[in-house]
């Protein structure tokens, strides 16, 4: 079975116009996005401007534009002039797919807060045009998704592979190694740095990627409280975005990274670890939805509402509660057996 595409093959211009439509669509997407969420004055007026429709959006336009930037490392390394492997086009249409997803679930949000007219009594004039906005997106978005299916039809014995071969840091560094050729006779320093980087910060990541998942979220959350610090000063907000931002992030890197390839891990995941894992991941998830549904969730903690001691229990309850429940029903259902085919982390 063939492994690459020939130099000239036909299906590789069928990939490069999906991925630059997925590309295109993305910039398009974050050029309206962030704008329309920093200007306040415009954001209070549209219909997802608040929880939970802007709990998504919130997310959106940070997990887009790192998938997007994954995506352009790969077909940085698609050569016109060589075959390409075909491990790459799947890496580049996963990633695709990943990026016209988070589009599609926060376009879903948007028109769901349209479609029960949300925030009604601050709509203007200005909203029926941001409206109209999100509406052209949806047509690029739909028009990429038909694109990206194409292409992976176009390479028909792609289709059940499992997850490129290749990861994010092998990729980044091969890349790096080709920019060398463009330093002259500093080109052999950094290659010293290149290996440097390679057995000091890729190894250990690759030993260890949940821990550097972890550590990602983590520093994740903080750069948003030092927003939230700079912006508005300190307060409850902080501690908010740490945990909120922290947790939403982790949720996002392990299962986007395992399938879209950040991390080829040298100790994958089995058994009862696998377990944790995944109740790890989806407790995280829990908790950007509990804050977003928090109006509807009070009653976990017998209230109606709460200030920030109160919304810290629900939070805690509601993730501690869905990481025990997902570990107790995948135990029960033999999930993950030790034989299976182990996962690599992001």
């Amino acid at each position: 079975m063939r492994t690459y595409l020939p130099v000239g093959d036909p299906r590789r211009e069928t990939v490069a116009r999906a991925a630059g439509a997925v590309l295109v669509a993305a910039f398009v997407f974050l050029a309206f996005q962030l704008p329309a969420k920093q200007f306040l004055g415009l954001y209070d007026h549209l219909p997802w401007s608040n929880d939970p429709y802007d709990a998504v959006t919130s997310f959106a336009v940070f997990f887009v534009p790192l998938v997007a930037a994954v995506c352009l490392v790969r077909i940085a390394l698609c050569r016109r002039d060589q075959p390409l492997p075909i491990e790459r086009v799947l890496g580049v249409l996963r990633c695709c797919g990943v990026v016209l997803g988070a589009m599609t679930v926060t376009l879903a949000a948007d028109w769901i807060s349209v479609a029960v007219q949300a925030n009604r009594e601050n709509w203007i004039a200005g909203t029926g045009v941001m409206i109209a906005v999100i509406a052209v997106l949806s047509v690029a978005v739909a028009s990429a998704w038909v694109g990206v299916r194409r292409a992976a039809r176009s390479v028909p014995h792609m289709t059940g592979d499992p997850a490129p071969a290749t990861d994010l840091l092998s990729d980044v560094l091969v890349l790096a190694e080709w920019c060398t050729r463009w330093l002259g006779p500093l080109a052999r320093f950094a290659h010293e740095g290149i290996a440097w980087l390679d057995r000091a910060v890729v190894r250990p990541i690759r030993r260890f990627p949940l821990v550097a998942a972890v550590a990602a979220a983590l520093a994740f959350g903080v750069l948003l409280a030092l927003n939230t610090l700079l912006r508005e000063g300190a307060g409850p907000a902080l501690w908010i975005d740490v945990v909120v931002g922290s947790s939403g992030m982790f949720a996002f890197l392990v299962p986007a990274g395992s399938y879209v390839g950040l991390v080829r891990s040298d100790r994958p995941v089995a058994g009862w670890r696998r377990r944790v894992v995944d109740a790890a991941v989806i407790g995280s998830v829990a908790v950007p939805t509990a804050l977003a549904f928090r109006d509807w969730l009070w009653w976990v903690v017998g209230t109606g509402s709460g200030g920030p001691e109160r919304l810290a229990e629900l939070l805690a309850v509601v993730a501690v509660a869905t990481a025990i429940v997902v570990f107790a029903v995948e135990t029960v259902l033999r999930m993950h057996p030790r034989s299976s085919r182990a996962i690599d982390q992001g």
